[in-house]
């Protein structure tokens, strides 16, 4: 029986989430990655019908304080390709600040119940744990994996846009 389950875990507007560390296959910051990567931002996933604004990878606007929408660092996940002209491309997930990876006690860890799991507006939202004494959402990567797609195509900026 699993007694742990490795996590890794995000800030978001001060709240925390998780994704499952299988899924997980690598993360860094946003200046390194190459021109024309597709990043899209976790607040894109959350508000889907709220365009984030597009912010350009390799962008002056990614390092300064004031530009509170745009990602500084990434998380690359198992499965995220996205099929282009040229084939597939991997995108990566933007998140504001570096991910942590973390093992919680399963026994921490509880779905959520059957009204909430009914009523919830984010689909990737499975269940709830703490951490340090502070409510996690744990969110399924297989899910962000099926919402990322139609979302891509709102954010991929045109080519005029990309420096």
């Amino acid at each position: 029986m699993i007694k742990y389950l490795p996590l890794v875990i995000f800030s978001h507007q001060n709240q925390l989430f998780a994704l499952e560390a299988t899924f997980v296959r690598g993360q860094g910051r946003v200046e390194f990655l190459a021109a024309g990567a597709l990043l899209l931002p976790f607040a894109q996933l959350l508000t889907p019908k709220t365009l984030v604004p597009f912010c350009p990878v390799g962008s002056p606007s990614l390092v300064s304080s004031s530009s509170l929408a745009c990602p500084l660092h990434w998380l690359g996940l198992a499965g995220g390709q996205l099929s282009t002209a040229s084939g597939q491309q991997n995108w990566l997930l933007g998140i504001e600040g570096e991910a942590e990876l973390v093992e919680l006690p399963v026994e921490q860890i509880q779905p959520l119940p059957p009204l909430l799991l009914a009523r919830r507006t984010f689909p990737a939202l499975q269940a709830a744990a703490w951490y340090q004494q502070r409510l996690v959402s744990l969110i399924d990567a297989r899910v962000l994996l099926t919402l990322a797609p139609p979302l891509l195509t709102s954010v991929t900026p045109d080519a005029s846009l990309v420096e």
